[in-house]
């Protein structure tokens, strides 16, 4: 488990309770209008010393046009529970989430259910 950014759109943003309710549908309809990211519904699983394979997530998303990580894998997003989400991400990741989020009528939130926008790269 690791620190994720979700970006979800609620009614109430004060009610940590209440689920985000973006539809798969919005999701890959914004996908396939953003020429930098790439549907894959899923991800290589490798582990050293064992036979690799497939993992299926519907709605998993790759960013195809950033700099990989440093073990050579895409920086990704993957849709679940009416929310995206990012594991660790950096600045650039930061920004194309709010971008995203924007473009979705949402925001972005931390596990800490903090709020990231523009503001957040001001001095």
């Amino acid at each position: 488990m690791g620190y994720e950014l979700h970006i979800v759109r609620q009614n109430d943003y004060e009610n940590e309770e209440e689920e985000s309710n973006i539809t798969m549908d919005e999701w890959l309809n914004y996908v396939s209008s953003d020429n930098e990211l790439k549907l894959s519904n899923g991800y290589t699983i490798n582990i050293p010393g064992f036979e690799t394979s497939w993992q299926n997530s519907p709605g998993f998303t790759e960013w195809i046009s950033q700099s990989p990580h440093e073990d050579g894998s895409n920086i990704w997003f993957d849709y679940g529970c009416g929310s995206i989400s990012a594991k660790y991400p950096e600045s650039d990741t930061i920004r194309k989430m709010i971008a995203i989020a924007l473009s979705l009528n949402a925001k972005v939130r931390g596990d800490d259910f903090e709020y990231y926008d523009e503001t957040y790269f001001l001095p």
